[in-house]
């Protein structure tokens, strides 16, 4: 049976339930009717009729009585009373006589017509005679009432009984619609809990076989093969795609197997610690490098949590303790004792994700950890430096030679120099003071590469290193018609820094202002309280610095040229930066193109 023809029977099903309930409701409601209707019919009319004929025979007897003979024996009676009084009384015992249902109601009626036929014919002598006797017509009036209320009493009498078997009737068919309602119900409410999961369910198999398949389960048989519906020939069909695709993974096993050695010698064959780590932070691969690294054996390592292994090894701890933080390498690299020889590794971590298209969204996979050998180029580095510092060392004595003998030509007592000699030693010194201010930058960059920053922290004024750096800048300032406008607030409190490095990298930044700014402008330098530090700042009126470039100011040999000033080494923004870091305050840049530049250092309140 289809799926279709399943549903239209199960919504017909629950239609004829309501039919059902809908019809024993009418069936019992109809009875109830009937019952009311046979009351009225048979018994509230008989009751009507004999109150219209008391109220007839009250009317006539009262009228009679009014007009009894007196002195003169003549009763006065209209024939248009008579008539009218007696016609009405004739007719509801007409429609009584025709209305008779209960038993000695009959002759009840019987009596009421004698006992009128002679009250009727002693009033028509009433009415052509002056003789009358009283006594007969009471008693045909009193006979006349004492029927009606016989007949009145007998269809009382039914029309309790009729009550009551109507309420007993009212009572069975609320007790019949209940039950059957109440059965109707749990029907309907069987249908409704099983029938949707008679449809549902085979589509809920179908969903969980597949996502079992599609996880490589190929195992995986639907149990609805025998169906003759829609649902047998899905089964049908997923069974045959399971089978084919089971025969696939059992036929490529080898190749798969062959390709996953071929991965695992290209990865253990690297001269890279490699440790892979899946979406539980466990480690699921890992090379002899890394684990000679470690120290650990490969058993010990595979299948274990990462906090497990940090827990026996602080190696492991120190390159996993930043995972799965994505794609960042450490500034620091590793320094690792290996063969008795120092080695440096760089760490990188690359997080893998996986695109789930059953929930259509990516998901961790895990994270893949590389500590890559740097050994060499750190190496080559720490020459670098040694050579830097040596040569600068080595060029600095001829240097403070060259100064020296220019002082020495420049005496008036050695010999008058004509204004031509005069500008070339001028020129001469120039160059000669650039050249060992690039000399000393070279040493102070060697200084810190190497680690050797030497600081003599001291309470200092930050009114004197202000003072102490326009004091050394002052020849370049006026040569270049440099104004400088100082702003100090008062009562500041001292600073913890080393008087001699924090003068430098104040007077490197006033240096840049006045090299970028234009003849004759000003440079604005202020120091003032920002809560528990004091902020220096130098501003100019150069052509500023793009955003974008805020940041690579700061690094080593960058330089951001414009179309007016080039020159110097790129060192002294770095060196400053390095100066300020290792005081524990900090530095940076607020500029825009067009607007100047303001450069801005922190250092602690003391």
């Amino acid at each position: 049976m289809k799926t279709k023809t399943k549903l239209t029977l199960g919504i017909t099903f629950l239609f004829m339930l309501i039919i059902a309930m809908g019809a024993a409701s009418i069936y019992y409601i109809r009875i109830l009717a009937r019952d009311t209707a046979d009351i009225i019919k048979d018994n509230q009319l008989s009751i009507d009729y004999m109150e219209a004929i008391q109220n007839d025979i009250d009317s006539i007897q009262q009228n009679i009585f009014r007009e009894w003979p007196g002195a003169d024996n003549r009763i006065i009676l209209s024939d248009k009373f008579l008539n009218k009084y007696i016609s009405d009384f004739k007719k509801n015992l007409q429609a009584e006589s025709e209305d008779i249902t209960e038993d000695g109601e009959k002759e009840a009626v019987d009596s009421l017509t004698f006992y009128f036929n002679r009250y009727n014919s002693a009033i028509q002598l009433l009415h052509f005679n002056t003789i009358g006797n009283k006594e007969i017509l009471l008693a045909d009036y009193t006979g006349i009432k004492v029927q009606i209320h016989r007949i009145y009493q007998v269809n009382q009498k039914a029309i309790w009984r009729k009550n009551k078997l109507a309420n007993q009737s009212a009572s069975s068919a609320i007790s019949y619609i209940s039950i059957i309602g109440t059965i109707l119900l749990l029907l309907a409410f069987v249908f409704i809990i099983n029938f949707p999961g008679y449809i549902a369910n085979p589509i809920k198999n179908l969903s969980d076989k597949i996502r079992a398949i599609a996880d490589g389960d190929f195992s995986q048989r639907l149990e609805m093969e025998q169906r003759s519906d829609e649902f047998g020939l899905v089964a049908n069909s997923f069974n045959y795609l399971a089978r084919k695709l089971q025969e696939f993974k059992e036929s490529n096993i080898a190749e798969i197997t062959t390709q996953k050695t071929r991965v695992e010698s290209i990865v253990n064959s690297l001269d890279e610690a490699i440790i892979l780590m899946d979406e539980n932070n466990k480690v699921i691969a890992v090379n002899p490098l890394a684990t000679e690294l470690l120290g650990m054996r490969t058993d010990e390592i595979l299948g274990q949590k990462a906090e497990i292994i940090a827990g026996k090894n602080d190696l492991f701890r120190a390159i996993s303790d930043s995972a799965p933080t994505s794609g960042r390498n450490e500034k620091e690299p590793f320094r690792i004792t290996l063969d008795n020889q120092e080695n440096y590794f760089q760490k990188y971590i690359h997080p893998i994700y996986q695109y789930d298209e059953w929930k259509q969204q990516t998901n961790p996979a895990g994270y893949l950890i590389v500590l890559k050998n740097i050994t060499e180029f750190k190496k080559l580095d720490i020459a670098k430096t040694n050579f830097m510092a040596t040569l600068s060392h080595e060029l600095k004595t001829p240097l403070s030679s060259i100064n020296l003998s220019l002082k020495l030509i420049s005496d008036a007592r050695i010999g008058k120099l004509d204004t031509e000699q005069a500008q070339l030693i001028d020129n001469i010194r120039h160059e000669s003071n650039r050249l060992l201010r690039y000399v000393n930058e070279l040493l102070d960059l060697s200084q810190i590469e190497t680690g050797n920053i030497k600081l003599n922290i001291s309470k200092i004024s930050p009114a004197i290193v202000v003072s102490n750096a326009l004091e050394a800048m002052k020849p370049i300032l006026e040569q270049k018609h440099n104004h400088v406008e100082t702003s100090i607030s008062a009562d500041l409190p001292l600073v913890n820094a080393d008087l001699e490095k924090t003068v430098w990298v104040m007077t490197n930044l006033l240096t840049n202002a006045s090299r970028y700014s234009p003849e004759g402008s000003s440079i604005f330098v202020s120091a003032k309280r920002e809560n528990h530090v004091i902020r220096f700042i130098v501003k100019d009126e150069g052509p500023g610095i793009d955003p974008r470039y805020h940041d690579k100011i700061f690094e080593r040999f960058v330089q951001i040229y414009n179309t007016e000033n080039k020159g110097g080494t790129g060192l002294g923004l770095a060196i400053a930066k390095d100066f300020i870091d290792a005081q524990g305050g900090k530095i940076w840049v607020e500029s825009a193109p067009g607007e100047g530049s303001s450069f801005i250092f922190e250092l602690p309140v003391s």
